[in-house]
């Protein structure tokens, strides 16, 4: 847009103003003169003026100002911007142009939000709003708009998110009058998005209708989170005198919406969930009143109405409204914030509740009344109801309808105060059937409002239930080598142990169903596992069976179990299998063969149905997202119950009334969380929402209560001349955080600086930095998980495994991440290594038997299979003429590594192996010497990670580093061998009790 017509678009606009709302058509038609582009130009200032009142930075009118003036901010349909095209312009405001744009690298529509070039100058508060976008697209909840990728075209910022079909609020406001039902509904999934975003630590800052999509299917989406944080800029120390396009108070910026802020947001204070909870109050109110809760004339009248007048209750407009309604939406609209709702989950439990009542209400006056019966045979329906003991919608009618005609009948005979004892006593009896029928017809809700409890600090549980009363907790404890089980007793804290430390693996602990006993499995190095059961006080273990791979599942009635055994009864096989209660009278209930298996093992495991009649348990596959599978006792019959689709799928847990059923689930075992699915409809709601890793569930017999174990880690980058233990450096990069990846994820580039995967984005990425940690810089973004980074002799590519394409594949790209290029498409690809003439990728892939090794070009194209024995972690020599592998010395091809194998370049025969030598047996990290004699690996004991050096003509090991503390996750030699980069840290996991609050 030119200046000159962006002063002929600010003359008419600021003419309109002068005009009331209802007569601006009139004078735009005349101002315009047929010119209908210049008119929407105007409108879209009008609309937000008038109607949203946004001041984020400067008055809306102002920020879209700069927004149309800026010439880069204008796209065309079919422009190009990195893989999506331009498709139709959908809006302007405040906060951005938005377009609809195809993403042809994933076939499918999508939104892009183009940023104001105002919001985006100050590099810092670029980067603050970006760290919260991130934040955002982290967010997995199907009432949250889908963020893809934050992305960059020259100058312009833009955002990529899922493209929402339907309308917004306020479109929908404008031309319909909602029901009481319908604003109910919005509300509620609005305030369920509040729940997750809060419980990630993101506030919206900006809840209005403009915000809130309404998709054809019922479906609410709650828009632009994080792009508030965007508009939060220190103030200047001379800000009071100059001037300024920021809409100021006395003291602080006013970040929100005119008419939804919160009275602290007008005042420029800072905010917190609270905030958002008196906005949601405010489009409550709207959306049931047909009326904004704060009107004015100006922006300025509207904030002096939210900080010094209350709305007129909403009772005013709607004499029918209920008293709780009132209720709800007043506490939500305090101005003392303290005297709100202080979370938003309260909020969401208020609304849900308020909702069942009235649709019980409106069954019920739905019904027709029958025909006139004694009142006797009515107090007898009422007092013994039907259907299942409970009186039931219809009956309750019947006898209000009843009673009714027979008092108006007694009255007529002059029998008044019979007629009166005769309706008092039936009313009561109604009542009482009413009450019980709204008592049980509602669906029970569990961990909705939760308080959770660290009840370990020790950060070296490995695994934790809770006895049935809740009284007591069972966990295993790993330390020095050696591992134990203690018992504590929840409300003295005071902890006993029961099964003495040793040089062994402790997992599968379960409480039997009368709290008297408890059963754990022992493992020693790869042998299978052995059930022992013994007293939950401690005393004499008893044997039980042999062959065990998780946690046991009891009968209702405690008198049989359901336990998996993998490797049965042949090698790739694994087995559901029901035994007595003492390990006798096994019968296999259902078998799974490679690729599919009832795993991964250890911290997975079956559970039986409170009535008996069903198994659940996770079946997982190669390269494909596990499910939930539900096995009928009596014969086997399967029933699938997957609700969360994701490559991982851990422990499931009925709850004890069946209404659904608890899922460890994550895109990775090391990030998985905890999920409740209701039973038998599969709604989904997630209850943990953190990086960390939830590996165990032990519920309460009253699902009030369970446990589970959380992971997280402490790991930095640090840099050590010469391996030199004593001389390493911490690099200032922060933590990396806690995931598992097969493989490296630290490499040097030709140059010497330092590629290293870390979760500060909230997902695992790629960044870059200088040998001394400065000049850091990501690298992948918004693209799946990012991991195994090499780089080619000369500088020019980055080779890294990513899940970016849906499965994990080996990528190209350039070193600045920039043109990624797929190189593979085998079932799972991972670990790449580059040949010294940068024209070969040499990496693992798995395939529905085993992981083997392949190449392919750095160009792309068909790989070649190098090898038909199980291998891992690919090296090429320095020479380019050997490639070193990892496998593990045992017939179960994904056991862990203990054994290095030497292969030709070309692929064959093994020229020699070699088994790791010192203490410590398993690893998954390795690298050729410079020099192309020796072989690096770790070797780690009590969670102190080292490197050795094997020499490849045979002689003896040697330990090279001499660490005295800390776990080793990844480690590179620099190119001249004179620096060794590593990451280290230590690995925290702990019991914690999480409880229902309400």
């Amino acid at each position: 847009m030119t200046p000159e017509r962006w002063k002929q678009v600010k003359d008419i606009f600021n003419s309109a103003l002068q005009y009331a709302p209802a007569e601006r058509p009139a004078f735009l038609s005349s101002a315009c003169s047929g010119d209908e582009s210049l008119r929407q130009e105007v409108e879209s200032l009008l609309d937000s003026h008038d109607e949203t009142g946004t001041f984020i930075d400067s008055p809306a009118y102002e920020a879209a100002a700069e927004m149309i003036m800026d010439e880069s901010a204008e796209l065309q349909a079919g422009q190009r911007i990195a893989s999506y095209e331009i498709t139709s312009f959908i809006s302007r405001g405040g906060m951005g142009e938005v377009y609809a744009a195809q993403d042809r690298r994933l076939n499918r529509k999508i939104a892009l939000k183009l940023l104001p070039a105002s919001f985006t100058k100050d590099r810092d508060r670029l980067s603050r709003f970006e760290q919260e976008a991130r934040a955002a697209s982290a967010l997995n909840h199907p009432n949250i708009i889908t963020i893809y990728e934050i992305l960059q075209a020259n100058s312009t910022h833009l955002i990529a998110t899922e493209f929402v079909e339907g309308e917004t609020l306020r479109r929908r406001l404008s031309h319909t009058h909602l029901t009481l039902g319908e604003s109910l509904n919005i509300a509620i999934q609005i305030a369920d998005a509040l729940v997750a975003a809060h419980r990630a630590g993101i506030i919206h800052r900006d809840i209005k209708p403009e915000n809130i999509m309404l998709r054809p299917d019922g479906y609410v989406k709650v828009l632009d989170f994080g792009l508030a944080k965007l508009a939060e800029q220190p103030p200047s120390p001379d800000a009071a005198e100059a001037p300024t396009k920021q809409v100021r108070t006395g003291s602080g910026v006013v970040i929100g919406t005119a008419g939804y802020m919160s009275p602290e947001q007008a005042r420029g204070h800072g905010v917190d969930a609270r905030s958002d909870v008196f906005s949601l109050g405010a489009v409550i109110y709207e959306m049931v009143a047909g009326r904004k809760p704060f009107p004015g004339d100006t922006p300025s009248d509207v904030l002096a109405s939210i900080l010094k007048t209350n709305p007129p209750p909403l009772s005013h407009f709607i004499p029918e409204a209920s008293p709780e309604l009132v209720r709800i939406v007043t506490k939500t609209l305090r101005k003392d914030r303290e005297e709100r709702y202080q979370v938003v989950k309260d909020l969401l439990i208020d609304l849900r509740t308020l909702k069942q009542d009235l649709d019980f209400q409106a069954k019920l006056d739905q019904t027709t009344a029958p025909d006139l019966v004694p009142a006797a045979q009515v107090s007898s329906q009422v007092a013994h109801p039907t259907a299942g003991g409970v009186a039931q919608p219809t009956e309750i009618k019947s006898a209000i309808s009843t009673i009714t005609d027979s008092l108006t009948i007694e009255i007529k005979r002059h029998k008044l105060a019979a007629a009166m004892v005769a309706l008092l006593a039936g009313l009561a009896l109604i009542g009482a059937g009413y009450g019980i029928y709204k008592l049980l017809q509602r669906t029970p809700v569990h961990f909705e409002a939760t308080k959770v409890t660290q009840i370990t600090n020790s950060g070296k549980v490995i695994d934790a239930t809770i006895s049935p009363d809740g009284n007591l907790i069972v966990y295993s404890l790993s330390d020095a080598g050696k591992q134990s089980i203690w018992i504590r007793q929840v409300r003295t804290a005071n902890d006993k142990m029961i099964v003495p430390p040793a040089p062994i693996g402790l997992f599968g602990i379960t409480v039997s169903r009368d709290g008297n006993e408890l059963y754990y499995a022992v493992k020693q190095n790869l042998d299978r596992g052995t059930l022992y059961r013994i007293p939950i006080l401690g005393g004499s273990p008893a044997k039980l069976l042999e062959g065990i791979d998780g946690p046991v599942s009891f009968s209702p009635d405690g008198k049989r179990m359901v336990l998996v055994r993998g490797n049965y009864p042949t090698e790739g096989e694994s087995a559901l299998i029901i035994v007595n209660a003492d390990g006798t009278g096994e019968q296999v209930l259902a078998k799974r063969s490679r690729p599919e298996a009832f795993a991964p093992i250890f911290f997975t495991g079956p559970s039986w149905s409170p009535d008996g009649e069903w198994i659940a348990t996770a079946v997982s596959k190669v390269a494909s997202p596990s499910r939930v599978l539900a096995f009928r006792v009596k014969d086997g019959k399967e029933q699938d119950l997957t609700k969360l689709s994701g490559p991982f799928i851990g422990r499931v847990e009925w709850l004890p009334d069946m209404s659904g059923l608890l899922i460890i689930a994550g895109p990775n075992a090391a990030t998985s969380q905890l999920w409740l699915q209701s039973y038998p409809n599969g709604d989904v709601r997630q209850i943990t929402n953190d990086l960390n890793q939830h590996r165990a569930i032990g519920l309460t017999t009253d699902a009030r209560r369970l446990v589970t174990v959380v992971a997280t880690g402490l790991v930095n980058i640090w840099v050590a001349p010469e391996g030199d233990a004593k001389r390493a450096v911490q690099m200032p990069v922060g933590n990396l955080g806690f995931f598992s990846s097969l493989g490296n994820n630290l490499t040097w580039t030709p140059d010497g600086r330092v590629i290293f995967a870390t979760t500060e984005s909230n997902t695992i990425d790629l960044w870059i930095m200088d040998a001394d940690g400065g000049n850091r810089k990501q690298i992948t973004s918004n693209a799946g998980l990012n991991t195994n980074p090499v780089v080619t002799p000369d500088g020019r590519y980055l080779v890294f495994s990513s899940t970016r394409g849906g499965v994990k594949h080996i990528w190209r790209a350039n070193i600045d991440g920039s043109n990624p290029k797929s190189l593979t498409d085998g079932v799972v690809d991972a670990v790449p290594a580059i040949s010294p003439d940068g024209q070969w990728v040499v990496y693992t892939s798995l395939n529905a038997t085993r992981p083997t090794l392949r190449k392919v070009s750095i160009e792309g194209g068909a790989s070649v299979e190098l090898t038909q024995q199980v291998a891992t972690f690919p090296m090429i020599s320095p020479d380019g003429k050997l490639i070193a592998y990892l496998y593990p010395d045992s017939a179960d091809p994904f056991a862990p590594n203990n054994r290095i194998a030497i292969i030709p370049f070309e692929g064959g025969e093994v020229l020699k192996t070699f088994n790791f030598q010192g203490a410590g047996t398993v690893t998954t990290l390795a690298q050729w010497s410079g020099d192309g004699k020796s072989i690096f690996y770790t070797t780690n004991v009590n969670n102190v990670t080292n490197i050795w050096r094997q020499p490849v003509d045979g002689g003896p090991a040697k330990q090279v580093t001499e660490f005295k503390d800390s776990y080793m996750s990844g480690f590179a030699w620099s190119r001249d061998g004179k620096q060794l980069v590593c990451s280290r840290g230590i690995f925290l996991r702990d019991a914690v009790l999480i409880s229902e609050s309400k």
